[in-house]
């Protein structure tokens, strides 16, 4: 019987290990038309190449002559001449499980930035913290909005007016009858509740007993700047609310000149911060997204930096590289790094790598990554290939980055 259960367990291991493997495999790999770009998939998996154009194809330095499928194994060095689209079969056991688009696309050139900035936006809605008590007329205290609306619900209109910030949500209460019908956003999906204001005691005003928040700013480091599209990539994760932890919907918001005082150190358990001055009136951009792989906006003014070639994740290697970051007021410096290790085709949209600082003038300085360094342009081999994302927590000199691939 044990014997039994330890091969039910073994066939449940491979089982498990077989759908997360599988599950890792991207439907698109993007590569440079001209390069040689390496091909790697992992056990147990083969590839097969079809493609309709195989004359433009190489593969392990050898031309593709003949318009048939080619075994690529595990691992092979595939280039073609001109831009498109080539399919890979994935193969388990000699059956197609899968499909790859390979996408052979120009070289493709921005400007890496590295340069710290303010980062003001607004919510679309008014975002709820919490739920609190409001003291009646009759010196009683209630809780109008308790098991109703609960930390992170996004509020979008009351009484289907349209709420924007606090001031329009406080006016909308003041001016409700006996009840406020609400429509908000709960993870995602929209919802609609009926909450009785309280008049409060304290200053004869109407209230639903939330606590709320329509804005937030910080410091965050832009990626790269296209000075075709005057477009710009910065933080290469999304900006979370500091209490509810989760991804803000944004309306809109602005990037803003910073001069960076000092960095505030990290240590183990405890991230560090670059500490600066936001000059409120300097405005360099406009942010117009806020997704998983990071902020997207638009500059008012060209903030160039290293004008380097796109490198994709088939590109990047364990080894060194190197980051562009100001710590300190608003000078750019580039400093040493090390990739440690890749996973190209893991399903993360934001911890795609890992490295490990290795530049001794910033592990003085900051004791490896803090926070504000967030979308710092990692450079290897001459190229773009990622921006650092996170620190760990409890190693300040390592973090993760992301697949430039993955900002644009």
């Amino acid at each position: 019987m044990r014997y039994k259960k330890t091969i039910c367990m073994l066939y449940a291991l491979v089982f498990i290990y077989f759908l997360s493997e599988y599950a890792a495999i991207p439907e698109n790999i993007y590569m440079v038309a001209g390069e040689n770009n390496s091909f790697r998939l992992n056990q147990p998996f083969k590839a097969e190449l079809e493609a309709d154009s195989v004359e433009t194809l190489s593969i392990n330095n050898k031309r593709v002559s003949e318009n048939i499928n080619t075994e690529l194994g595990n691992e092979a060095l595939i280039s073609s001449d001109k831009a498109g689209v080539a399919g890979v079969k994935v193969k388990f056991l000699g059956l197609p499980v899968k499909k790859i688009n390979l996408n052979f696309t120009p070289e493709k050139k921005v400007y890496a930035v590295g340069r710290a900035v303010g980062i003001c936006v607004n919510s679309n809605g008014v975002l709820v913290l919490g739920t609190g008590k409001v003291k009646g007329e009759n010196g009683t205290f209630y809780s109008p909005a308790e098991n109703i609306l609960k930390s992170g619900d996004i509020i979008k209109e009351i009484n289907n007016v349209k709420i924007n910030n606090k001031e329009e949500l406080n006016d909308a209460v003041m001016k409700s009858p006996s009840s406020a019908n609400i429509r908000f956003i709960r993870d995602g999906k929209e919802q609609s509740c009926t909450v009785y204001p309280v008049k409060s005691k304290d200053d004869n005003n109407k209230k639903l007993g939330i606590w709320v928040r329509d804005s937030t700013q910080g410091i965050g480091t832009i990626t790269y700047y296209d000075s075709e599209s005057k477009k710009f990539g910065a933080l290469g994760h999304p900006i979370n609310d500091v209490d509810t932890g989760k991804k803000i919907e944004i309306k809109d918001g602005e990037i803003l000149n910073v001069t960076v005082d000092y960095a505030e150190k990290g240590q183990k358990g405890k991230p560090g911060s670059l500490q600066g001055t936001i000059d409120y009136n300097g405005t360099l951009g406009y942010v117009y997204e806020n997704n998983d792989n990071g902020i997207y906006g638009t500059l008012t003014e060209e903030i160039k930096g290293k004008y380097v070639s796109v490198g994709y994740r088939n590109s990047i290697s364990t080894g060194d590289a190197v980051i562009l970051s100001n710590i300190t007021s608003e000078n750019v410096e580039e400093y040493t790094i090390h990739i440690n290790s890749i996973n190209r085709y893991n399903t993360s949209s934001n911890k795609n790598f890992v490295i490990t600082i290795t530049d001794k003038r910033l592990l003085d300085k900051t004791g490896g990554i803090v926070q504000g360094m967030s979308g710092c342009p990692i450079i290897q081999n001459g190229k773009l290939v990622g921006a650092v994302t996170h620190v760990f927590v409890n190693n300040p000199g390592r973090g993760y980055g992301i697949f430039i691939e993955n900002m644009l």
